[in-house]
């Protein structure tokens, strides 16, 4: 049978809908027409309208969309203009401050050429709104597309006498400008002065002077002169313009071959005489120092740039004394060309303004640069080695030494010392002043960098009993401040192994870890792990496995966590067996790979169970279970499938339990292991035996 004659006649297809659908998308919907045959059905058709667009306005007579549909309406199929203009009277009657309204009422009455009613609506419009920019603009724009100028003229001092924005002083004078009345352009430009007196409107009438009066010399210069007379009088700080026109005059004098004139023009501006805000005379100085490389001579450009910078600098210092970074820039000005005596007077005037700060913050850290700047100049360019550790002195005397001190100051004294001294007590006074440097501290301790650099110094020197001593020293400040000694420790080592003294480093060692589980001076080997396993690695490169083997059952018996236990198990994988020792120190080779052998997993294995086993009798779940996972992990690498298997059937199962909490029923989540059910088993039974003996024993009686 067809699949065609399988299916009824009247069921409905999904091909039956799609292909009535798709006649129905092609039929074309075509709107009823609607044909006037006389004047009465033209006015039956006509009212029918009007008060279907009454009913809408009746609605929500603020739907201004609706007025102006309806008012279009008349005009275009009616031509009655009376009756629209009654609709848009009655909407300004709504709200006569609707701005878009006002303007499409206008532009309605233009479009169809009724200037007059257009210019009646614009004036009304202004009276009403005067001060909306936009009903001035299109009042103007109208007037002018019609040739009437002096009707427009008449409507900007209109609108100007309501003090607008700068916008229609702007529109006024291109209107002017249009048309070459460069007369009436200047007195609205005086005008336009005193409405808005600022660099802008001033900037506005250069550039139209400039572009109108190339050959008015006079006029031209008359406006740049002004503008600056009045901008000087009365200096706003928000007013970028003044360097501007500042500038457009000096290119404009330069244009007219006057230098010497625009050179007056920035040496006048940058004087003493005139009171200008730093911002502003940075920035006049900038155009100055740019013009001198266009058209100065090499003298005449270096020494405005040096001027300019030398005159910012002592006005920043004028406004902060403790602006130690224009101290120094304008004392290196000066170390250029000037002499000795103006040069120490800076660095004193600059040092004598001391910070405030009781810390050690960034302007205490300049200003300790200016004294090392000091001294090192006295030393090296003026040749006076007293006066240079005078101020090395001074500079000691003036930091707080009981909130902060200094390793820059401690440690170039101590190099000043021995640059300066003959051979015999360059030396003992150098280690005088590091002494110093040690004892007269901060409550925090010496600085590590001068403690550094003084046993880098001696370890040059080949001093080792000293380089000893100072760790020593270092370590005691480090253990009683509490303060972190690794580092120390670790560089101690280092020097005792570069000395091959490997005694004295395990001596080191094994006193510190006895210092690390003391609870007075536990703080300072924080964090333990990070100095736990730098003795790891000592030992192992010392190949004294047993040492490293009783420091993890110390750390055992003070932090019993599973992943000590981990790494404790681990760990015996990585030693090498007595076969391997034997054949490494037989052989010539530098190093060797440990070979993974049964021993190794035997003990890594073994350590694995111990750790189960304490953390089983600790009832320590959640340890036990990564101390098992890690197991299983290992002996999937290293094991057989026996060993694998029988660390996997240790593997928990999670399940649901309850208990009693300050009187509340809470659930929680614990593991059963697998060996521990067989004692729960024996428990239970042992516990419904003893039930039954005592209810036999309970009948009895």
């Amino acid at each position: 049978m067809d699949a065609a004659e399988a299916i009824p006649p009247n069921q409905i297809t999904s091909k039956g809908i799609l292909q009535e659908a798709y006649k129905q998308k092609e039929s074309k919907f075509t709107r009823p027409q609607q044909t006037i045959q006389d004047l009465d059905e033209l006015q039956s058709f006509q009212q029918a309208k009007r008060k279907e667009y009454e009913q809408q306005l009746n609605k929500n007579r603020l739907n201004y969309g609706e007025w102006l549909r309806y008012a279009r309406w008349e005009v275009q199929h009616n031509h009655d203009f009376p009756r629209a203009r009654s609709i848009m009277e009655r909407a300004l009657d709504v709200n006569n401050q609707h701005v878009p309204f006002w303007v499409s009422y206008i532009q309605l009455e233009l479009s169809h050429k009724n200037i007059n009613h257009a210019r009646n609506l614009l004036d009304r419009a202004v009276k009403i709104l005067p001060r909306v920019n936009k009903l001035w603009f299109l009042y103007v724009q109208t007037e002018e597309s019609l040739k009437n100028y002096h009707v427009v003229r008449n409507v900007f001092e209109r609108w100007l006498r309501w003090h607008p924005e700068p916008a229609a002083w702007d529109a006024y004078v291109s209107f002017e400008s249009r048309y070459e009345e460069y007369d009436n352009v200047r007195n609205i430009f005086i005008r336009y002065i005193q409405e808005y007196p600022k660099g802008e409107t001033w900037n506005k009438w250069v550039d139209f002077e400039l572009e109108n009066s190339v050959e008015n010399v006079n006029s031209i210069r008359a406006v740049f002169e002004s503008a600056v007379d009045t901008l000087l009088v009365r200096v706003d700080e928000n007013d970028p313009y003044l360097p501007v026109i500042i500038s457009r005059w000096a290119d404009w004098e330069v244009s007219c071959d006057e230098l010497e004139r625009a050179r007056e023009i920035f040496e006048l501006i940058t004087g003493d005489r005139l009171n200008l805000p730093a911002s502003f005379r940075d920035s006049i100085n900038e155009l100055f120092t740019q013009f001198e490389k266009v058209h100065g001579t090499k003298d005449s450009i270096q020494s405005s740039t040096v001027l300019k910078r030398k005159e910012r600098y002592e006005s920043d210092i004028a406004q902060d004394p403790t602006d130690y970074d224009s101290w120094w820039k304008y004392i290196t000005i000066l170390q250029s060309n000037q002499r000795v005596a103006t040069i120490q007077e800076a660095f004193k005037n600059a040092l004598s303004n001391v910070p405030k700060d009781k810390y050690k913050s960034i302007k205490w850290r300049r200003y300790i640069m200016l004294w090392i700047r000091f001294a090192l100049w006295e030393e090296i360019q003026n040749g006076d080695i007293e006066a240079a550790r005078t101020i090395w002195d001074d500079c000691l005397k003036v930091i707080p030494h009981k909130l902060f001190t200094s390793g820059k100051v401690w440690k170039g004294l101590a190099e000043f010392e021995l640059r300066n001294n003959s051979t015999e007590d360059n030396l003992a006074k150098a280690r005088k002043v590091l002494g110093r440097a040690i004892g007269q501290t901060s409550a925090n301790g010496p600085k590590n960098n001068i403690l550094e650099y003084y046993i880098n110094l001696e370890t040059k020197l080949g001093e080792w009993d000293r380089v000893r001593l100072l760790f020593e020293k270092w370590l005691e400040i480090a253990l009683t401040t509490s303060t972190s000694c690794l580092d120390i420790l670790k560089q101690y080592v280092e020097f005792e192994q570069s000395l091959g003294e490997y005694q004295r480093c395990e001596s080191i060692l094994s006193l510190f870890l006895d210092l690390s589980n003391n609870k007075a001076t536990a703080a300072s080997f924080e964090p333990v792990d990070k100095f736990f396993h730098f003795c790891v690695e000592f030992y192992k490169d010392e190949m004294k496995y047993d040492e490293i083997r009783k420091m993890y059952r110390d750390l055992l018996e003070k932090s019993p966590s599973a992943s000590n236990w981990i790494s404790f198990a681990l760990f015996e994988s990585t030693i090498p067996s007595k076969e391997q020792l034997e054949e490494y120190l037989q052989s010539e080779a530098d190093s060797f790979e440990v070979t993974l052998q049964d021993e190794q997993i035997e003990n890594t294995r073994n350590l694995f169970e111990e750790a189960e086993k304490y953390f089983q009798d600790k009832q320590a779940n959640e340890d036990r279970l990564v101390v098992i996972e890690a197991w299983k992990n290992y002996e999937e690498v290293h094991g057989d499938d026996e060993s694998f298997d029988r660390v996997s059937k240790k593997i928990p199962t999670i399940v649901k339990k309850t208990r009693n909490v300050d009187g509340i029923e809470q659930e929680y989540l614990d593991y059963v292991f697998p060996e521990d059910k067989s004692d729960v088993s024996f428990s239970v039974n042992a516990f419904l035996a003893n039930a039954k003996k005592w209810a036999a024993q309970s009948n009895d009686v």
